[in-house]
């Protein structure tokens, strides 16, 4: 296996271990009492100040005074807060369906948007992969289901949850924004890049959350603990693997293995709170796997060197 292999090789490690614990979110949540939004602003301030650690610890705070700062740098940032921030947000105003499918449109965006304006290739394969996944995530979450009278859409256009699919809908263009900033600035060390990831991240949140001033009067201690071991898990953890990966593969093979999380949110479910399992969603787990180790198969198979592009 050639150096750009083994490149490949950490790179969907990263991801698929950054997507599965991104899938243990919702879990987390039926614990804490607090509001979305101070639950996405804790994820990324727990990240903010582990980056601080490791970087006082290997004494290497050097490194993000010697950076050259960019907008892209900035973007990603504001685009990884709103997102989070977003998203968890929606899950109370629309059902979880309508959020789960608005979200996941993010990862087409990016790889349109790298298509477009990165000259990423996107071949036939990635296309079959990608819709595979993409089908296999609407299977999974529900929106296509197994009904009375045969294969139905699930996806619910009440008036009533008109705000709440905007605002699921304004989290999936963040994330495919975010993915696709992410891909520049090869050049910039992956801790580095989470360090400001966090930092801009936590800005955008606190900015909003001054004008939302939750209420966490509800909050028990042992929702202030499982606030802190999941902000650990799926922020620090799943959105420093994410940076990671992002540096490393193209946008389409970030996307397909994105999706990797409503496989873990569903093993979530069943093992923690007995929920159910259709045959649907067996079949749409299977398409998320077979879209994802085709991909991974295909890159490892032909690797294309990730573009850097430096000073945008």
């Amino acid at each position: 296996m050639d150096t750009t292999s083994r490149e490949k090789l950490k790179g969907f490690g990263f991801m698929f271990l950054s997507s599965s614990l991104m899938g243990g979110i919702g879990a987390f949540a039926r614990y804490i009492e607090a509001p979305g939004m101070f639950i996405s602003f804790t994820r990324s301030f727990v990240g903010f100040i582990g980056m601080i650690l490791i970087f006082a610890v290997a004494g290497k705070l050097y490194k993000v005074k010697q950076i050259k700062f960019s907008p892209t740098i900035f973007l990603s940032g504001i685009f990884l807060g709103l997102l989070s921030g977003l998203y968890v947000w929606s899950t109370q105003l629309t059902t979880l369906s309508n959020a789960a499918f608005l979200i996941y449109t993010g990862p087409i965006y990016s790889t349109l948007l790298a298509t477009i304006f990165l000259k990423e290739p996107f071949t036939k394969l990635t296309a079959a992969s990608l819709v595979a996944v993409f089908i296999g995530c609407l299977l999974i979450i529900g929106i296509i289901s197994n009904g009375e009278n045969g294969i139905e859409m699930s996806l619910s256009l009440d008036p009533k949850y008109m705000k709440g699919n905007l605002i699921a809908l304004g989290s999936g263009v963040a994330y495919g924004l975010f993915l696709f900033f992410s891909r520049y600035r090869g050049d910039v060390d992956s801790d580095v890049r989470s360090f400001f990831n966090f930092l801009f991240a936590i800005c955008t949140i606190g900015i909003i959350l001054l004008f939302m001033q939750p209420d966490l009067s509800q909050m028990t201690s042992r929702g202030w603990i499982v606030l802190i071991i999941a902000a650990t898990v799926t922020g620090f953890g799943a959105f420093f693997f994410l940076t990671v990966a992002s540096k490393i593969l193209l946008a389409s093979e970030l996307a397909t293995i994105s999706y990797q999380e409503t496989i873990m949110a569903t093993l979530l479910g069943i093992a923690l709170f007995a929920e159910p399992i259709t045959g649907m969603q067996m079949l749409g787990g299977a398409l998320i796997i077979l879209g994802g180790v085709s991909q991974i198969f295909f890159a490892m198979k032909k690797p294309k060197q990730s573009e850097s592009l430096e000073n945008k």
